[in-house]
């Protein structure tokens, strides 16, 4: 698995023990499994919150967007990556992939990038000061601003269309390449310099309770692996338990991944396979930083490649009201190859630290089951690690293909098999006590 689910309260799920979750449960047919947890690679975790920086005022509203060339995933060119910038040195380390002559005047270096059939166009703000430690607002594309961001950010992600999204900003001071998990749609942001200092809409996501969890959609471990690898002067790490420092950078990671939310569905001309933010420490040197954009822009072609290269994932059925009043949401991570062993169900808008337990069978049903319906139908087999939420009402279950019952016996997943699956969660709050999420019908790939 990529993926470390061990997130503790804030940021990181915590599991429990199969016997102590199913406790929680009625009686339900699944076919008797056992299996060990596999062991999960942890990584250090930030202990403070991230603030941009602050400092002196540049005033400016220029919006303007490079005329030429453009490049869209909808309209049948090459698909986009959109990478972000904020403060040195990350504007710097993506300026090359500006399509704008004035901001890029070497040339666009993203076009059919590393032959990879991607192509990679980026937008940062301007300082006066390329190398500025208070920087300001800055000018330009996706100024220091709630309000200009918003409206860059629309702008730009509509002209585009990405089919991956990777934010950047500075970070704590150091050689850091702190991968984010934790975007939070918050009520309250840190004030920006310019009237009004807030975003128009707190919180900007109204399909979302204020200061609910949008969870980094990057393959977050594949990339520290490889920047880890590559030795190119940073330390790469995932962040679990911080948030993204409630200022800019967390506001343009959360547009991010709540844009990828939005089109997380293959059949969408506008498909977002993966977004996610980077921090960047305030010392990495501008070669340095440039370095591991290129090891990171590569893991998530790499990963994109893989998602695209199975059957796409079909929601299906629906998660009944809770006692939270929301119909838990089913969701994936990660593609669904057997020999990637990467996928993992997320679980949203389920009660604060509730159990959960996730199942699957060859057949569609409908029936009520608890305070929800079951879904699935045929002989059922339910996966040994159970999940518990964390508390902002979200939990993460892996799936095991090396192990029962995925990988042995009757409930045996093989390329090109088709399966439904869905997640039956404690509800104590409300009725029976427990309730369901939608369904997904999973098709595997090799």
């Amino acid at each position: 698995m990529n993926h470390d689910v061990q997130i503790s309260q804030l940021g990181r799920m915590r599991r429990l023990a199969p016997a102590a979750a199913l406790a929680f449960f009625p009686s339900i047919a699944f076919s008797q499994v056992s299996g060990d947890e596999r062991p999960r690679r942890t990584g250090p975790s930030a202990t403070a919150p991230t603030l941009g920086p602050v400092g002196g005022l540049l005033q400016g509203a220029d919006r303007s967007l490079p005329p030429v060339p453009v490049t869209s995933s909808a309209t049948g060119s090459r698909p986009v990556i959109l990478v972000t910038g904020y403060w040195p040195p990350t504007n710097e380390a993506v300026r090359r992939f500006s399509q704008d002559p004035a901001k890029n005047p070497g040339g666009w270096e993203g076009s059919d990038w590393m032959g990879s059939g991607y192509d990679i166009v980026s937008y940062f703000p301007e300082f006066a000061n390329p190398n500025c430690s208070n920087c300001g607002v800055g000018f330009g594309d996706l100024e220091v601003d709630y309000q200009d961001t918003t409206a860059d950010f629309e702008v730009i992600t509509d002209l585009h269309r990405p089919i991956a999204i990777l934010t950047l900003s500075r970070g704590f001071p150091g050689n850091s390449w702190e991968v984010e998990s934790n975007q939070f749609n918050r009520n309250v942001w840190f004030d920006d310099f310019i009237v009004p200092r807030q975003p128009d809409m707190t919180p900007p996501d109204s399909s979302l309770d204020a200061d609910a969890l949008r969870l980094t959609a990057l393959p977050t471990q594949e990339i520290v692996d490889a920047v880890a690898a590559a030795n190119v002067g940073v330390a790469p790490y995932i962040c679990y338990t911080a948030s993204g420092g409630g200022f800019l950078s967390e506001y343009i990671a959360y547009l991010g991944v709540w844009y990828q939310a939005r089109n997380n569905d293959p059949t969408l001309p506008d498909w977002c396979v993966t977004a996610g933010h980077v921090h960047v420490g305030v010392n990495v040197t501008w070669p340095a930083a440039s370095d591991a954009v290129d090891v990171t822009l590569a893991t998530i072609v790499d990963y994109v490649d893989r998602v695209r290269s199975c059957p796409p994932i079909v929601p299906y059925c629906e998660g009944l009201p809770n006692s939270e009043g929301f119909g838990a949401q089913l969701s994936a991570i990660g593609s669904p190859s057997i020999a990637a062993d990467e996928l993992e169900l997320l679980v949203q808008r389920v009660p604060r630290n509730t159990a959960g337990i996730a199942f699957y069978g060859p057949s569609r049903a409908n029936a009520p089951l608890g305070n929800g319906l079951l879904c699935v139908g045929g002989g059922l087999y339910r996966l040994p690690i159970p999940g518990l939420a964390n508390n902002v009402t979200a939990m993460i279950l892996p799936l095991d293909f090396s192990s029962a019952p995925l990988a042995s016996g009757p409930g045996t997943v093989t390329a090109g098999s088709t399966w439904g699956i869905q997640v039956w969660y404690r509800d104590v709050g409300l009725g029976a006590g427990t309730n369901t999420t939608n369904a997904l019908e999973i098709t595997f790939c090799p």
